[in-house]
């Protein structure tokens, strides 16, 4: 039995590897990496969030909006990658978006304004990584088949990596050298992502690989195209070159699509409450259920262990269980999520919180990864790169307008219990949003 399952394990290893590629599973290293950054950017200013309120004598709301707005501008810059991408390459930009980056942070840390912090982290170090977060997902959905799943999952463990190591060691950091050198430190680290950014090697046009049935809305768009009538008038002509710019730069035909608005209301929803849940946990865990940080560090690693066991697991089950559809997973994971914000203000023991995390932590991982999956199957590769980066920009858009409400609320009442409770309202209109695009795939002759 035992060489029996060592020799499939080896065969999946094979197969997984001949369908990316080397440069595929560099891509995935890229995405490893940029995960990384993003997560420990906006996880150390959550944990710093006490320190920063005590330190600049300012409210808990105020705190948590300004690091919203980093993580906004790192989700309104990835409309940018794909154009980018297409006059630079992609191995320049996301070489580039780790040295701008990494220099941003380090120079972020020797200022003294609460505000010239956030505007240096909001206009460069967010911004860099959303471009390179856009471009490497994108690189991922070109190289890989049959095997996606498996290599989203791979690249997805750079958030399990953060919250199993470097939340420790930050809080570790944090004691030692404090916010500022914290932050240095982090802005040095930031910078590999440079050094792997230059391995990227673009994909090759493959021959009929990356056949997908894209949404209708390409054959409106075809359809429009050929009802413009041209015109004499100069500046008529300048406004039709303008508007056929734009709209073919920015894929703006991708808003007629319900499918497309469905995608964006799901993934705006939970990717806010998770960004809430990331900033204010800390001092959720601390002081309103009065745990230490050592505890909460300890939450943070169960969920951290949750999102890693997912990451080993869900690539090979999608892989075998054919009869279960992408959208289901997405579905399910979306109502653990939904049940996790419901059920977590009322736990009060230490290990009911923290098999509860890990439980949060998996289904996270879940739909973190299928989501990639989903907008591939959807749109077809050659639309991917601009979905993801308008899902970029409604989910930055959403947090930048509302993930400030539930340090709002706590200010208000000292309590987290309504916030969560809102949170788990999300989740539930997520779980009928992707169910409603489940059905609606099923019938592509309905839009």
């Amino acid at each position: 039995m035992f060489p029996g399952c060592f020799e499939r394990v080896l065969q999946f290893s094979k197969d997984t590897f001949r369908d990316g590629g080397l440069h595929g599973w560099i891509a995935v290293l890229c995405l490893f990496t940029t995960k990384m950054a993003a997560n420990l950017l906006v996880n150390c200013l959550g944990m710093m969030l006490p320190t920063l309120q005590e330190q600049f004598m300012t409210s808990t709301w105020l705190i948590g909006w300004m690091v919203a707005i980093v993580d906004a501008a790192s989700q309104f810059s990835g409309i940018l990658a794909t154009p980018l991408k297409e006059r630079f390459g992609a191995r320049t930009v996301v070489t580039m978006s780790g040295l701008v980056a990494g220099i941003s942070m380090i120079t972020a840390s020797f200022l003294s304004s609460l505000y010239a912090i956030i505007f240096t982290l909001a206009g460069f170090t967010g911004p860099a990584i959303g471009i390179s977060f856009v471009l490497t997902n994108h690189l991922i959905g070109c190289y890989f088949t049959e095997s996606i799943t498996t290599a989203y999952a791979m690249a997805s463990l750079g958030n399990s990596f953060v919250f199993m190591a470097a939340v420790p060691v930050l809080e570790l950091l944090l004691d030692i050298y404090g916010w500022r050198g914290t932050m240095l430190l982090l802005g040095a680290s930031l910078l590999h992502l440079a050094v792997i950014g230059a391995l990227i090697q673009p994909p090759a046009a493959r021959g009929g690989k990356y056949v997908y049935k894209a949404a209708l809305l390409d054959k409106e768009q075809e359809t429009r195209d050929d009802d413009v009538v041209p015109s004499n008038c100069c500046g008529c002509s300048c406004f039709t070159k303008v508007n056929s710019f734009t709209r073919d730069t920015f894929q703006l035909g991708l808003f007629s699509s319900l499918s497309f608005w469905l995608v964006i209301s799901s993934v705006s929803m939970w990717t806010m409450t998770y960004n809430a849940w990331l900033i204010y946990y800390v001092q959720y865990s601390t002081e309103y259920k009065e745990f230490t940080m050592e505890d909460a560090s300890r939450f943070l690693v169960a969920y951290g262990l949750g999102r890693t066991v997912s990451c080993l697991v869900i690539g090979p089950c999608i892989q075998t269980v054919n009869d279960v559809s992408t959208y289901t997973w997405v579905a399910m994971a979306s109502l653990l999520l939904a049940i996790y914000f419901a059920v977590d203000p009322w736990l009060t023991s230490f290990w009911l919180i923290t098999v509860n995390a890990f439980v949060f932590g998996n289904a996270l991982s879940i739909a973190a990864i299928l989501v990639n999956v989903v907008v591939k199957e959807t749109f077809g590769i050659g639309q991917m790169g601009h979905v993801l980066g308008w899902m970029g920009m409604a989910t930055g858009l959403t947090l930048l307008l509302f993930l400030h409400f539930p340090g709002l609320i706590y200010d208000l009442t000292g309590d987290y219990t309504v916030a969560f409770s809102l949170m788990a309202g999300l989740e539930s209109l997520t779980v009928v949003a992707v169910l409603w695009l489940s059905w609606k795939q099923k019938r592509p002759h309905i839009y």
